[in-house]
C-alpha cells in the first residue's frame, strides 16, 4: 500500500480591504494544520508595496509566496474576493506543477456570476459614506461600529474601495467567460442567510473544477466567517485531518 500524507498547511487569502490579520485571531487547535495568512500588496501591514492592478496580479504575487512557503501538500482557502485571488492562485501553481490538493472558497460567486448586472459600480460611489452605505447594503453584516473610528476608516476605506475596484473590474472582464477548470478538490462554503452568495449560486463553482467538490453552510450573512470562526475552523481541521493525499 503506498503511504500517504495529510495536508498540513492551509495559505489563507483575505477579502475585499482585511489583511492577514484576520486569521491569526482564529482559534486553531493543538495539532492542527497550519493556518497561515496571507497579505495583498498595499494593504493594512503591507503600506508601503505598490498595489497591484488586477486579481491576477494579486494572485501571481500570492502564488509566488505559497511556492516559496509549501514544504508539502497544502490547500487555499479564499474569502470573498480571496476566493478569487486563491482561484487564479490555484491556477498558476498547477501550472508550475505545484498546486494545491484542496481549495477552499467561501462566500464568494464564480468568475462568470459576479455582477449583478452590466455597468454595476460601487466602487466609483462618492463620496465615502455613501459608498460604505452602499457597499454594507450589499454584503450585510459588515463591522460598521469598527469603520465608524475615523483611524480605521482613514486605513480602510481607500483599500476597500481599491480591492472592490479589482473586484468589479475582474467581473466585467470574465462575465459570460469560459470555465478554465482546476485540478484540486473544492469546498465551497457559505452563509445560509448570505444575500450576496446565495448558496445555489456558490455551488455553480463546480463548473470551475474537475475534482470532487463539496458545499458546506454555515448559519450567518456574508461575514459568517468572522463571526462563526471557532465553529468553521473546528469542521475544516477535522476535515484536513481526515483527508490524506498519495505521497509523489
Amino acid at each position: 500500500m503506498q503511504s500517504a500524507d495529510r495536508i498540513d498547511q492551509v495559505f489563507c487569502l483575505p477579502y475585499a480591504g482585511g489583511s492577514s490579520m484576520i486569521f491569526t485571531k482564529w482559534p486553531v487547535p493543538p495539532g492542527a494544520p497550519r493556518w497561515q495568512g496571507l497579505d495583498y500588496p498595499a494593504h493594512l501591514l503591507t503600506l508601503r508595496q505598490p498595489p497591484a492592478a488586477s486579481i491576477e496580479e494579486l494572485a501571481a504575487a500570492m502564488a509566488a509566496k505559497v511556492l516559496e512557503r509549501a514544504a508539502g501538500p497544502y490547500a487555499l482557502f479564499g474569502v470573498s474576493m480571496g476566493a478569487l485571488v486563491a482561484y487564479e492562485a490555484a491556477l498558476l501553481a498547477e501550472a508550475a506543477g505545484r498546486g494545491p490538493e484542496l481549495l477552499v472558497l467561501a462566500a464568494c460567486l464564480p468568475p462568470d456570476r459576479l455582477l449583478p448586472h452590466p455597468g454595476y459600480r460601487l466602487s466609483g460611489i462618492e463620496p465615502d459614506d455613501a459608498m460604505l452605505a452602499a457597499f454594507a447594503a450589499r454584503y450585510q453584516g459588515m463591522d460598521e461600529q469598527a469603520l465608524g473610528d475615523p483611524r480605521i476608516r482613514e486605513l480602510v476605506l481607500p483599500v476597500l474601495r481599491a480591492d472592490v475596484r479589482l473586484y468589479e473590474e475582474y467581473g466585467e472582464r470574465h462575465a459570460g467567460a469560459p470555465a478554465r477548470p482546476v485540478a484540486a478538490d473544492l469546498l465551497l462554503i457559505g452563509g445560509t442567510g448570505d444575500t450576496a452568495v446565495p448558496l445555489a449560486e456558490l455551488a455553480c463553482w463546480r463548473e470551475h473544477g474537475t475534482g470532487a467538490a463539496e458545499l458546506l453552510e454555515f448559519e450567518g450573512d456574508h461575514f459568517f466567517v468572522d463571526k462563526r470562526a471557532p465553529e468553521l475552523v473546528a469542521e475544516l481541521t477535522a476535515r484536513l485531518r481526515r483527508r490524506s493525499v498519495p505521497v509523489r
